[in-house]
């Protein structure tokens, strides 16, 4: 057995400046010619160049895209709306890295700024009279969890950077989900809200260089994330379903784990989710829904609507997810909305008493004890956070 390195990325300006469209076609056509010899690679790429352009425009229209997911490309992209990172996140084939609303401040309009910057003071000291004293919560965790439930006040076309890699198949796929979802006739709120961000980010990919004429995915495959209707049935076994309401940020959440699968809908009737930091608090709670509702007011959609989410997955990738998310560090409404399905899964299992299950539910049941540290999970940072590792805590 031998294992040669025939590709690397690069972040070399010099050396992406050099690279085309045609080059990574190339590596595509010479990709597919694979199946087809007996020669190996460096006699591959040495072959007449008619023959490999022959082969590239044959894949094309025999839907052989798969060749074309062997070259990346990363880009840095800036100013784009937190609503469209959301949906080519919520495709599978990608990495991203991408800003931070927990770490960093974001920037939105100016009224969006005044009610963001409000509400960070007054979590702020709403945080210190729950928890006083607590060495966890210090002024930087406090500030940084101000931070992250503040930003439920802002719109979920909110600009925000990243970097996103995928496949040259990929991104050509995404630049026609993006044709798609502007030609579809929909009332969809948030179809409608999107558009104009996804026409503006259609033409940033077409500006790269990288989107290939005769390219279609075939399958007829749309962006994954929005839907007029997700409300299933709910199943527990070996994989799941199941359905509930949370805001943008908690979908956004779920995504990075990759695994699992999230359909949104917007409600009918608008209602947003009132941080358990001030829930008690019927002032707090009230000034809060009057600023969601004033945000609302200026026709955008806060980031704190709670939609209608349906998650599918197997049980395997499940456990991977409360394996972050039952834990202090993790946001809180993902980390309740994680141990609620958690207990509902065990519990149907245990009503359905089915032994082919007694895997799935033996597995699951050894995270069912609070956070993740006390169901094996060795953390190098203990938190000491009593609340946070009873999974009681309230920010």
């Amino acid at each position: 057995m031998e294992a040669k390195v025939i590709g690397i990325t690069t972040t070399d300006p010099e050396q992406i400046r050099k690279i085309t469209l045609k080059d990574l076609e190339l590596d595509g056509g010479h990709s597919a010619n694979i199946c087809y010899t007996e020669r190996d690679w460096e006699e591959i790429v040495q072959e007449d160049l008619s023959k490999t352009e022959n082969r590239i425009t044959s894949n094309k229209e025999n839907n052989h895209h798969s060749v074309f997911g062997h070259s990346t490309i990363s880009l840095y992209i800036t100013g784009i709306p937190k609503l469209v990172a959301m949906l080519i996140n919520n495709e599978h084939e990608y990495n991203t890295s991408e800003k931070s609303a927990r770490y960093t401040m974001m920037k939105p309009t100016e009224e969006e700024m005044r009610i963001y910057t409000k509400w960070i003071k007054i979590l702020e000291q709403e945080i210190k009279k729950k928890y006083p004293n607590t060495p966890y919560l210090d002024d930087k965790r406090i500030h940084k969890l101000a931070q992250e439930n503040a930003r439920y006040f802002l719109s979920v076309l909110t600009p925000t950077k990243m970097r996103y890699t995928t496949s040259l198949r990929q991104l050509n796929y995404i630049y026609g989900f993006c044709l798609n979802l502007l030609e579809e006739k929909s009332n969809n709120k948030l179809i409608e809200a999107v558009k104009p961000s996804i026409e503006e980010f259609a033409s940033q990919l077409e500006k790269t260089g990288f989107i290939m004429d005769n390219f279609v995915e075939y399958r007829h495959r749309k962006f994954s994330l929005i839907t007029d209707f997700n409300d299933y049935p709910e199943y527990f076994g070996r994989c799941y379903s199941t359905n509930y309401q949370a805001t943008f940020p908690e979908v956004a959440q779920g995504q990075r784990h990759r695994t699992d699968d999230y359909s949104i809908v917007y409600p009918e009737i608008e209602t947003f989710f009132i941080t358990p930091t001030i829930e008690e608090n019927e002032r707090l709670t009230a000034e809060w829904l009057r600023d969601m509702n004033y945000i609302r007011s200026l026709n955008l959609i806060p980031q704190g609507t709670l939609v209608n989410v349906n998650e599918t997955g197997k049980y395997e990738d499940f456990i991977l997810k409360i394996q972050e998310r039952l834990c202090t560090c993790a946001q809180l409404e993902i980390c309740n909305i994680s141990k609620v399905t958690l207990e509902k899964y065990i519990q149907t299992l245990k009503s359905m008493k089915d032994d082919r299950l007694k895997t799935v539910l033996t597995d699951l049941e050894k995270f069912n004890k609070g956070a993740r540290c006390l169901s094996g999970y060795h953390c190098t940072n203990p938190c000491r956070f009593p609340e946070g590792v009873q999974l009681t805590r309230k920010i």
